[in-house]
């Protein structure tokens, strides 16, 4: 070990994960609500489910992407 402190994250989540249910009874997920977007284009060449473009592009925001170009990558 290098001395460095052990993550907060771990204890964190598995206080949330406990009263999840609790809280959130009754309240969508964030990727039901995305589901529930309605795409005006065209169905033909779709490769995803639209709701997949704005959870996949929340990610990478969350994971630090700053532009459109970092967010793709």
């Amino acid at each position: 070990m290098s001395g460095e402190e052990p993550s907060p994250i771990p204890p964190a989540v598995d206080q949330l994960r406990e009263q999840s249910e609790l809280v959130l009874k009754g309240v969508p997920r964030p990727l039901e609500r995305l589901a529930e977007i309605l795409d005006p284009g065209d169905p033909r060449g779709v490769r995803h489910a639209l709701g997949a473009v704005p959870a996949l592009t929340a990610c990478a925001v969350l994971a630090g992407a700053t532009s459109l170009s970092a967010a793709g990558e």
